[in-house]
Parts: C-alpha cells; sequence; structure tokens
C-alpha cells in the first residue's frame, strides 16, 4: 500500500510539473489607450484597430495585453507616472510635446484626418490658416499632434474648441452649431451611421488640409520595443495585418 501511495504521488506530481510547464503564465502588459476612438478603439467591445493589432504582435510573444482606457490627454500621465508600460496613438510630435520618454515603434496604423463641413456653406479651404476665423471644434491635443502650423492656428482662433466625445462635434456639424469640425475620416463615417435625432444626411465637404497621421505606440522598454517592431513587419507580410484593416473598415 505504501508503494502504491508513493508511486501516486509520484505520477500526481510530475502530470501537475508537466502541466504548469506547458501552460507558462502569461507576462501582463499594460496598455494606454484613449477612451473612445471608433474605429480605432471601441472600449464598450473591448476591441478597435488599434488593440487588435497590438494584440496580433505580442499575443503569440506570451505577452497579455490588459488595456487601460482614459480621456484622451490624461494617457500621458498614466505612462509618467509609471502606471503603463505601452501607449497607444504616439508619433515624434505627441512624444515631444507631452515630454514623454521611452521607445517610439515604427508606424503601426494611420488617422487622416480631414476638416469638414456643410457643403451648404460653400467653403473653399486650402490652407490651415484659412480655418482661423471660423468656428472649429476638434478633439484633445490635436494641437500637439497635428504639428505647428496647426497649433498656431488654434491660438489664433477664438472660436476653437477642442471636446473629448467626438460624437459631439459630429453632431454639432450637423446641427449648424460649428462651422467646421476636425477629425479623422473614419471615425466621422462610425459616428455619423450612428447618429439618431439630427438630419446626418446632408452633403459635406472634406478638406484634406493635414495629412496622413501615422501612429505607433511607445513603449518603455526597447526590447519590447524592437520585438514589436519585428512582429508588425511579420504580420504585414502575411496579410493578418490588411484582415485587421478590413475588419474595421465600415465598422459600426
Amino acid at each position: 500500500m505504501k508503494l502504491n501511495f508513493f508511486i501516486i504521488t509520484t505520477i500526481t506530481t510530475l502530470l501537475v510539473s508537466s502541466f504548469a510547464c506547458a501552460s507558462p503564465t502569461k507576462q501582463k502588459l499594460v496598455v494606454g489607450f484613449g477612451e473612445t476612438l471608433p474605429p480605432f478603439v471601441m472600449s464598450h467591445t473591448n476591441s478597435g484597430l488599434t488593440l487588435d493589432i497590438i494584440k496580433a504582435a505580442l499575443t503569440p510573444l506570451g505577452y497579455q495585453i490588459e488595456p487601460r482606457y482614459y480621456p484622451y490627454t490624461r494617457r500621458a500621465k498614466e505612462y509618467i507616472d509609471g502606471k503603463l508600460d505601452i501607449l497607444a496613438d504616439i508619433n515624434l510630435s505627441t512624444e515631444n510635446g507631452n515630454l514623454l520618454s521611452g521607445y517610439i515603434s515604427n508606424e503601426a496604423y494611420e488617422y487622416e484626418n480631414v476638416a469638414i463641413a456643410l457643403r451648404s456653406k460653400h467653403f473653399n479651404f486650402t490652407k490651415i490658416s484659412d480655418l482661423t476665423h471660423y468656428s472649429l471644434i476638434s478633439w484633445p491635443s490635436a494641437g500637439i499632434h497635428l504639428g505647428e502650423e496647426y497649433a498656431k492656428m488654434a491660438k489664433a482662433n477664438t472660436q476653437y474648441y477642442e471636446v473629448h466625445d467626438q460624437s459631439l462635434q459630429v453632431k454639432m456639424l450637423f446641427s449648424n452649431k460649428a462651422n467646421v469640425i476636425q477629425m479623422d475620416k473614419q471615425s466621422f463615417d462610425y459616428y455619423r451611421s450612428t447618429l439618431k435625432g439630427i438630419d446626418s444626411t446632408q452633403p459635406v465637404d472634406h478638406f484634406a488640409l493635414f495629412g496622413k497621421s501615422p501612429s505607433g505606440y511607445l513603449f518603455k522598454s526597447k526590447k519590447l520595443r524592437d520585438d514589436f517592431n519585428i512582429q508588425l513587419q511579420k504580420l504585414k507580410n502575411s496579410g493578418e495585418y490588411s484582415k485587421i484593416l478590413k475588419k474595421y473598415k465600415h465598422a459600426k
């Protein structure tokens, strides 16, 4: 009986040990995202293009992504305070403008920010400074993210406002409470498609004054940044990256 007990105990120990080796605990990475920016970030479903890209890149390396959502400008503070391993929606302008330190990734995705106005207004904006004398609703930190010329216009414009809730931008445009709004084209299409109680079928004009805005992630760890860049390129080579972009092209 004692021998059988010893054998059973030994086998059980080996099985537990084997299972533990086969199922290692994944290292958690806390990533800071803007609270709501569909289709890039959709906190209500814990999904979005930005979240899917970093998950697809780092999960195969044994990392577990823990997203945390903040009002857009608060993200940087949380990163500076050491509460985040990675910060999303970063380019060189936002890194320098927010005095952030770390290692920025290669371009992972891009925004196509445009000025949008009702066609009935008959505007013909050809440069950023043309917006100076019109009521303009934008998103937090746009002046940092979009560069010096935009920041100069925003400072000179007494009717310039930044709002956290981008759905409010779209509501204000279609209810004639703002001459112009500035936001990403995909985000505008998303909010326009979900707008209720206001006629959002009115034709609009898009003014591509800002160029496309490349974005990526800021890492505390250089090694992790380098690993991410390698994985990102693999996603692009395999076609998985294109699938993620396509998935959110018309997300609602």
